[in-house]
């Protein structure tokens, strides 16, 4: 008899995050200042949640994420957050509504894929294929979703994913509902896990992907909007993002506070 495969993938610590985060869904669905979230405990209104939860999750699992934060927030959270010592880790908030996505989006995916390349189809979408998704994200340096959380099982979510000719994974990327009727973002999908084989750039297979996974949150997921994070330096990213129709909200920041100076994911 095969083994049945676990859900959670990589190092022990980023499964421990992964299984936490499975474990909280049904409380993160309806808590004020919460995201449903698949790895990092992260929070959109810390004031609605309470500082002292932050704290607490700061103590227990040693990072903490601010979506969508202000300068004030950031400020705020530093003296609140200043006896861990974190390491603080920025990245770019780049939003688009569903009109400029189905514009933009829908015309790139309309464009054929290089030979010997298909979409999986989501019926393909077995434990096993998924654990392979999860393994190329990983050599990637993108940290993996759990199993259930990528498929959607937990929360509204979609898996995207390329395969070549012999099955192996070439490209993925998902979307998924993270906030919650409380959030300033509720109707929003967020969009990551996007990642591309190194051998295969220079195709066009990032913007694909991108545009695919923008398309399905607005038609599959019904998002009034999406939104995507990179960091400053990632020019390439940022206008892989522009070209899908996305542009940076200016003073908001995704902020991840850290006792590790290394990032868990790109």
């Amino acid at each position: 008899m095969t083994k049945a495969l676990s859900p959670y993938y990589g190092e022990p610590k980023i499964q421990a995050l992964q299984k936490a985060r499975d474990e909280q869904v049904a409380d993160l669905i309806d808590m004020p200042g919460a995201v449903v979230h698949a790895r990092t405990f992260s929070s959109d209104d810390p004031t609605a949640l309470g500082w002292s939860y932050l704290q607490n999750v700061m103590s227990n699992e040693g990072f903490v994420t601010l979506r969508g934060a202000d300068q004030v927030t950031v400020e705020t959270a530093k003296k609140e957050l200043s006896e861990f010592d974190p390491n603080l880790h920025f990245w770019d908030l780049f939003m688009a509504d569903a009109q400029a996505i189905r514009d933009l989006c829908g015309e790139i995916v309309e464009a054929p894929l290089p030979e010997g390349l298909r979409r999986v189809p989501d019926g393909e979408l077995t434990p096993q294929k998924v654990h392979e998704v999860q393994g190329f994200l990983t050599n990637q340096g993108v940290s993996p979703f759990s199993a259930d959380a990528v498929l959607g099982t937990l929360f509204q979510a979609q898996l995207l994913a390329l395969q070549n000719i012999d099955g192996r994974i070439v490209a993925a990327g998902f979307a998924a509902m993270t906030h919650n009727r409380h959030s300033p973002f509720y109707n929003s999908a967020w969009v990551g896990l996007t990642a591309v084989d190194p051998t295969l750039r220079g195709l066009g297979l990032g913007k694909y992907m991108d545009a695919l996974c923008n398309l399905a949150a607005v038609t599959k997921l019904g998002a009034d909007s999406t939104m995507e994070f990179v960091a400053q330096d990632n020019a390439p990213s940022r206008a892989m993002l522009e070209s899908c129709g996305l542009r940076q909200v200016d003073g908001k920041s995704v902020v991840m506070f850290s006792t590790s100076a290394d990032r868990i994911t790109r």
